[in-house]
């Protein structure tokens, strides 16, 4: 009995290392942990947007512009750790097109949401590819104050989830420094 319950195991194990992501974890063919001098040498192009708050949490952040959509780079400690790919008034056919591209490329949906906030319409679509990698896919359309439809928004959010944990914990010590109990 032991030795069954010890193949089981063995077997488990196995699978639990075969079943690890081997998609690429990291944004527009940068590994996460790529620091931010790296980058820049990469990305001429790219410019600083990092406001206060960022700065508070110990992150930068820059854009970069394309043809149809604009690069989203976060830096936490001048370490790449999230990125996010925006297209501005997409087609129909366009976020089709992502949707499928995604699915293709990372499988299986985990989670879907839809909604209705006071100035849009959203739905969000989320992959949790590897401990390593989150891919998430949001798509607004944004009203104006007639009610018609002003812009439509569709985001493509790639993330380090080990890493956006750690920013909640700096984030949460800094807020510690600043109580008065």
């Amino acid at each position: 009995m032991k030795k069954i319950i010890s193949i089981v195991s063995l077997l488990f194990v196995i699978g639990a290392v075969f079943a690890q992501s081997n998609k690429f974890e990291g944004y527009d063919k940068l590994p996460w942990g790529t620091t931010l001098e790296d980058f820049k040498k990469q990305n001429p192009s790219a410019y600083d947007q990092t406001n206060e708050e960022n700065r508070t949490r110990n992150e930068k952040l820059f854009y970069k512009d394309g043809n149809s959509v604009t690069r989203v780079y976060r830096f936490f400690d001048n370490k790449l750790c999230w990125g996010r790919t925006v297209y501005i008034n997409p087609s129909e056919a366009t976020v089709m097109a992502v949707v499928e591209k995604l699915k293709d490329e990372y499988g299986t949906l985990y989670n879907f949401n839809e909604g209705k906030d006071k100035d849009c319409d959203y739905y969000d679509l989320t992959w949790y590819v590897s401990s390593n990698l989150t891919v998430m896919l949001e798509a607004k359309d944004m009203y104006n104050s007639y009610g018609r439809i002003s812009s439509s928004l569709l985001f493509i959010t790639y993330q380090n989830d080990k890493t956006m944990v750690k920013i909640e914990d700096y984030e949460k010590q800094q807020r510690k420094k600043d109580l008065e109990l």
